[in-house]
């Protein structure tokens, strides 16, 4: 009998916020007010509505997009509307207001945040803000759209791939093919930083990820009984002295990841393979000017994955650290024409569903969040290895379910617009995307070609 096949499909269900955001816009309805009702007509998104003796209610703030259609039909001017303060006040210069305001959305429905204002912020900046998408060469568009007939692949493989394949003189194969794994997304999750239910949302970060067929990082010294029904979709992170104490872990996992220091890489490699011949092994290390070197010597010595990271207080000082540091090692492994042997994943400054792509382009085959997921759940920015003792993220036991279908809604409003990003440019898999440079668009460049390099 023939394998039935099942297309990728999230499922996302309603997972409302336990903390309500301020509204982004204050509106109020003045004195001189005659009730002539003009704003309900005008208003499609029912900020305006009348009560049951036919006087005009309390505008609904939480639900203003803030097109002063109200404001524009009101013949006394009796309407006022404005940025909240409070609002404005959330998040970081990175993860903006606005940012975090999208991310409950998605969390909450699973759906493409879409507003009938249309886009009205900076078509240019810094880090993943200089970068657009070129859908220019667009082949033609899917036909009935990103859940159509014409099925788009997100999935990429994480692994070593050999460079090239060796035949004998009968034409039978030499080469021993490495181990790799597909997953259907090219995301992963970041571990958490600690907090007072830090078991609780690793659970639930756990759940997420077997239902998404993905993969979660946990730190092996908080690998608790709980998380081993979910062994198959977790990532144990090990210190390089701690290998012996965790080989219990290396045994059982099918990835594992070990924080890179100057050690001698090939005898541990050598030592985890002999522990689990068929495990991968990713070496996770800070951004810095040698990690294009770094790269390529973890990847001459067996390493099947590298995790390259840029800490998000860095990012929020200088959005152009991940930029540059994604191109950068990409480039560097081209250059030396290894590129193609190693899995690279980006983490770090990743505060939206288009740097997914984005980063895709630049040279990364995955990338790895962990502050947007955390962001769903309640967490106000917080940086560091610990939530701030206000930070309102909080998982009890019997949340456990609702947070992880936070973080399904999150990938699956992701994903979503992962596609309509690769049916925009005419690509039928993510794998194509990957460095596709000529795909995208950098301010710098196209500033440098209209107006000069200023010389």
């Amino acid at each position: 009998m023939k394998p039935i096949y099942e297309r990728y499909h999230i499922q996302a269900k309603e997972a409302p916020s336990k903390i309500r955001l301020p509204p982004k816009f204050t509106v109020k309805r003045l004195n001189n007010c005659v009730n002539v009702q003009e704003c309900t007509q005008a208003c499609i998104y029912e900020v305006h509505k009348t009560q049951e003796d036919g006087q005009m209610a309390e505008p609904f703030q939480d639900l203003c997009r803030g097109c002063f259609q109200c404001f524009l039909v009101c013949p006394k001017n009796a309407i006022s509307i404005g940025i909240n303060p409070t609002f404005e006040k959330l998040g970081n210069s990175y993860f903006t207001p606005d940012k975090i305001k999208t991310i409950y959305f998605e969390a909450e429905t699973g759906r493409v945040p879409v507003s009938g204002t249309g886009y009205r912020g900076p078509f240019t900046g810094k880090g993943f803000d200089s970068m657009w998408f070129d859908f220019s060469e667009i082949v033609r568009p899917t036909r009935d759209g990103i859940h159509g007939r014409e099925y788009i692949s997100t999935a990429v493989d994480i692994g070593r791939k050999l460079p090239h394949l060796q035949f004998d003189q009968n034409g039978n194969l030499l080469s021993s093919p490495p181990t790799t794994m597909e997953i259907p997304i090219p995301i992963i999750f970041d571990a958490p930083i600690n907090s007072k239910t830090a078991r609780n949302i690793q659970i639930a970060l756990a759940k997420a990820a077997a239902g998404l067929h993905t993969f979660a990082i946990v730190n092996a010294e908080e690998y608790t009984e709980d998380l081993i029904p979910f062994k198959t979709n977790l990532i144990p992170r090990i210190n390089l002295d701690a290998i012996e104490e965790f080989e219990d872990l290396i045994r059982i996992s099918r990835i594992v990841e070990l924080n890179f220091e100057d050690e001698e890489i090939r005898t541990l490699l050598e030592k985890i393979k002999t522990k689990n011949p068929s495990v991968l092994v990713s070496f996770r290390f800070p951004y810095d000017k040698k990690s294009g070197e770094r790269a390529k010597t973890l990847t001459k010595l067996g390493a099947d994955a590298i995790h390259f990271y840029v800490n998000d207080e860095v990012v929020e000082k200088n959005p152009d650290v991940t930029k540059n540091a994604i191109r950068s090692v990409h480039s560097y492994l081209v250059e030396n024409a290894i590129r193609d042997e190693i899995t690279l994943i980006s983490s770090g400054g990743i505060a939206e569903a288009s740097h997914v792509p984005k980063s895709i382009i630049l040279g990364a085959d995955a990338v790895s969040i962990g502050l947007p997921y955390q962001i769903a759940l309640g967490c106000k920015v917080c940086h560091g290895n610990r939530h701030a003792i206000d930070c309102p993220i909080k998982v009890e036991d019997e949340d456990v379910e609702w947070a992880a279908q936070r973080i399904v809604n999150l990938i699956g409003s992701w994903r979503d617009q992962l596609l309509e990003v690769l049916g925009g440019m005419g690509l039928r898999e993510v794998r194509r995307q990957r460095s596709e440079m000529g795909r995208a668009m950098f301010y710098e460049d196209l500033d440098a070609r209209i107006f000069g390099d200023g010389e």
